[in-house]
């Protein structure tokens, strides 16, 4: 899993790469943060056109990065969901608090 920063000037895309599963969500967690904090946006959108399998760790990853990005009063934004991860996603519930947007 790789994590590639596309900082604008009020959102900061990121395009993530592999499977968001137990391995693949520690390798790019630190990075993320590190963007999170060096980064102040009005939203972080997540773009998983790359990712094809989500686990119940990729889960909890998107989860944490949700609260911290809650905490600087930013919105966390999906994008590009493949139809395998839009049904785990539909399934945990995620579309309640994470909105899915057409780029």
């Amino acid at each position: 899993m790789k994590a590639i920063f596309d900082v604008g000037k009020d959102d900061v895309l990121i395009k993530l790469y592999g499977e968001l599963d137990e391995y693949g969500a520690s390798k790019i967690k630190d990075d993320v943060d590190k963007c999170i904090a060096r980064h102040p946006a009005r939203a972080y959108i997540f773009d998983l056109e790359n990712v094809q399998f989500v686990d119940s760790t990729g889960l909890g990853f998107l989860l944490g990065r949700y609260k911290k990005i809650r905490q600087n009063h930013a919105e966390l934004l999906v994008s590009h969901v493949c139809p395998q991860v839009d049904k785990v996603f539909k399934a945990a519930g995620v579309y309640t608090f994470v909105p899915k947007i057409n780029l």
